[in-house]
């Protein structure tokens, strides 16, 4: 096996790692979307949720962590398709932001 070689398959693992992390952030996205959508009592609609934005920033304590910002589509009348985001500092819920809508 050739430094090249070696390169490849580090890569090829890396990448492997970063796909399966994000599924897990983009599953706790999804259980945060839906349990807040809940307590405001919207619907959230295709039980889907996707990754808008990943950046390095600051967190609450000045530490430099992986933000990631999703978007999803919420009702609060069955009517009409509203967005909201969420981001997620690490694993916590830093933000969650509805657009304006009307309330039933």
């Amino acid at each position: 096996m050739t430094i090249y070689d070696l390169i490849i398959a580090s890569i090829v693992v890396l990448v492997g790692i970063v796909i399966w992390q994000n599924a897990g952030f983009r599953d706790r996205a999804m259980g945060l979307a839906r349990q807040n959508c809940e307590r405001l009592d919207v619907q959230l609609l295709d039980d889907t949720v996707s990754l808008k934005a990943l950046r390095v920033r600051r967190d609450a304590r000045g530490n430099p962590c992986l933000a990631r910002r999703y978007e999803f589509e919420f009702t609060s009348t069955g009517e009409r398709r509203h967005r909201g985001e969420l981001l997620l500092m690490g694993t916590r819920l830093a933000e969650f932001e509805l657009e304006p809508h009307r309330l039933q």
